[in-house]
């Protein structure tokens, strides 16, 4: 598969529908074939909201595991993950708990160190530029007056980042090794991929 995150004319992925269908087996596959965990469909959903949504927690907590931004909003009504629970639902207590329990701890445990899981570049001199999967060490998440920008440490330099670009671990990447060695007839040399 040439782009396992390819989407289509509303930006919806392959791993947008294996969530929806609630298939999480195909999730493991897709996130370690290297899908954009962070992919937005056209309304700004992640696959982190389509998990919440359906209030599946487990697919919720692999998503987390993997790079997926916890502060991530839609773009109609800037909801995050945590906001998409259905209270109706079953299953509606456990997820909404551990997405809003992550969000407060975001940036507190481990030693203050999350991930980035886009690029930023800077805007304004008070604000770092970083790569994604820098670690950065959070000093203060926000203030009296802005909660979305927390200061951070990026090696010996700091400065505010949004914190809709942080994670709790970097995004997935699958390293694949292609390795030649003898099968059969000494003479010929086949490929296996292992990850």
């Amino acid at each position: 598969v040439s782009n396992p995150s390819a989407a289509n004319d509303e930006g919806i992925t392959a791993l947008h529908n294996a969530i929806c269908a609630g298939h999480l087996e195909i999730v493991r596959f897709l996130v370690e074939l290297g899908c954009d965990v962070n992919a937005q469909d056209s309304d700004g959903w992640t696959p982190l909201h389509c998990a919440a949504s359906c209030n599946n927690l487990a697919m919720v907590k692999f998503l987390v595991e993997h790079g997926a931004c916890i502060f991530a909003a839609t773009l109609s009504d800037q909801e995050t993950a945590a906001e998409k629970c259905e209270e109706d639902e079953e299953g509606f207590d456990g997820c909404s708990e551990y997405l809003y329990s992550i969000q407060e701890k975001l940036g507190i445990l481990n030693g203050g160190r999350v991930s980035a899981v886009y690029d930023y570049e800077a805007q304004n001199t008070d604000e770092l530029t970083f790569r994604m999967g820098d670690e950065l060490v959070v000093l203060r998440k926000g203030d009296d007056y802005e909660r979305e920008w927390w200061w951070s440490r990026l090696n010996d330099h700091e400065g505010y980042v949004p914190r809709n670009l942080l994670g709790v671990s970097p995004t997935f990447h699958m390293t694949v090794l292609l390795l030649f060695f003898p099968i059969g007839n000494q003479n010929e040399n086949r490929p296996f991929l292992f990850s």
